[in-house]
C-alpha cells in the first residue's frame, strides 16, 4: 500500500477537486455531529483557497493507485508570539468514504514523518467519539495531550501529540553534555524564581561526576533530537524502598521546551519497572515544573502547598496494584 499512496502539493488551480474531496470525506461526520462551525464539509471554497495559500502550511492531495482519495495539511505551529516552524499540526486529514478503512491514512501519517524530518512535534485533532480515528492515531504513536474541548452535546474535540525525540538509556559520555542541559536551566529559567546568585551557586555544584554517581543508582534517560540530547528524566527507588519511586533529574534544553519533550520524558519514566512495580511515586518539583507535573497526576504531598529546605514542593502520586 505505502508504494501506491502518493502526495501531491495543492496549488491554486486544486481548489474544486480539493474541495469536492473535503466535503465528501466529511459529510457523513457532519450529518452525524451537526457541528455547522466547525466541520470542514461546511467550509467554502474561497475559505479553503486561504489555507491553501497559506505560507506557513502545506496541503497535499493524497492519490491511491493515481486517483484522488483525499488530502491532507500541514502546517506551522503558531504561538502566542511566533510561529515555530519545528511544531507542526495536522489539519485536517480526511480520506473519501469508499477509500476508508484500507490503511491509506497511516501510510500518509508515516510518509509526513520521512518529509518533515526536522519536525520535534505533531499535534492533531479529532472527535472522541470516532473510536476508529482515536485508535489510529494512538496506533501511530500520538498520545493524548491537554483538555478536550466540546463543540455541542454529540461532539467533543481531543488533541494528540507525536514527540519524535528519540529516547535512550544513559552512557557515561553522555555527561558533559547533561551537566550543560541541567546547568543552563539553573541560569535561564529557575533563576526567574530563585534568583541569579542562587543558582549560579548551584551549577557551579552539578558536576559531570555528579551526574555519573546519580545514574549509578538509578535508571537514567536522555532524549536526542538529530544526534543532540535535548532533554534528560531519571528515576529511582526511593531510598531502596520496592513500593516507592522517585523522579529526578528532569530537564529540557531551555529553547526546546514547550515542544512536547517534557510529556515524552514523563511518559517514559512512567513505563520504567521503577515507576511499574511502585505504588507511591515522589517527586521534588522546582516553583517552574510543579504545574506541569500536576497535569500527569501528581499533587502535594499529604495535600501541603510548602516548599521543603530545598525550596522544592514535594508532589505525589499514588497508583493502584
Amino acid at each position: 500500500m505505502q508504494n501506491e499512496i502518493e502526495l501531491i502539493r495543492a496549488g491554486n488551480q486544486d481548489l474544486k477537486l480539493l474541495h469536492r474531496l473535503q466535503k465528501e470525506a466529511f459529510m457523513p461526520l457532519y450529518e452525524k455531529y451537526h457541528d455547522d462551525d466547525t466541520s470542514p464539509a461546511m467550509e467554502t471554497e474561497e475559505r479553503l483557497l486561504k489555507k491553501i495559500e497559506d505560507p506557513n502550511a502545506i496541503f497535499y492531495i493524497i492519490y491511491c493507485e493515481k486517483q484522488p482519495v483525499g488530502g491532507i495539511r500541514i502546517s506551522c505551529h503558531r504561538g502566542k508570539t511566533a510561529i515555530t516552524e519545528d511544531v507542526r499540526w495536522i489539519s485536517p486529514l480526511f480520506i473519501i468514504p469508499q477509500y476508508q478503512n484500507m490503511g491509506i491514512a497511516q501510510c500518509v501519517l508515516k510518509r509526513i514523518f520521512t518529509l518533515y524530518p526536522d519536525t520535534v512535534s505533531l499535534k492533531l485533532a479529532t472527535i472522541k467519539q470516532e473510536k476508529r480515528n482515536c485508535h489510529l492515531y494512538e496506533k501511530c504513536g500520538f498520545v493524548r495531550v491537554g483538555e478536550d474541548k466540546i463543540i455541542n452535546d454529540k461532539m467533543t474535540l481531543v488533541f494528540y501529540e507525536k514527540c519524535c525525540v528519540v529516547s535512550r538509556s544513559f552512557r557515561r559520555e553522555d555527561a558533559e553534555e547533561i551537566k550543560n542541559l541541567v546547568t543552563r536551566n539553573f541560569l535561564e529559567v529557575n533563576s526567574k524564581d530563585y534568583g541569579l546568585k542562587a543558582m549560579q551557586k548551584l551549577a557551579g555544584s552539578y558536576t559531570a561526576d555528579k551526574i555519573i554517581s546519580t545514574a549509578e543508582h538509578s535508571h537514567m534517560y536522555v532524549f536526542e533530537w538529530q544526534g543532540k540530547i535535548v532533554g534528560v528524566g531519571t528515576i529511582s527507588s526511593f531510598w531502596g524502598s520496592k513500593t516507592e519511586s522517585i523522579l529526578l533529574t528532569i530537564f529540557v534544553l531551555p529553547e526546546y521546551q514547550g515542544k512536547g519533550i517534557g510529556r515524552r520524558i514523563i511518559n517514559t519514566l512512567e513505563q520504567d519497572e521503577f515507576f511499574t512495580r511502585a505504588r507511591r511515586i515522589e517527586i521534588p518539583a522546582s516553583v517552574t515544573a510543579a504545574e506541569f507535573y500536576r497535569k500527569f497526576g501528581y499533587d502535594y504531598k499529604n495535600g501541603i502547598k510548602e516548599l521543603d529546605e530545598e525550596h522544592h514542593y514535594r508532589l505525589e502520586k499514588f497508583r493502584d496494584k
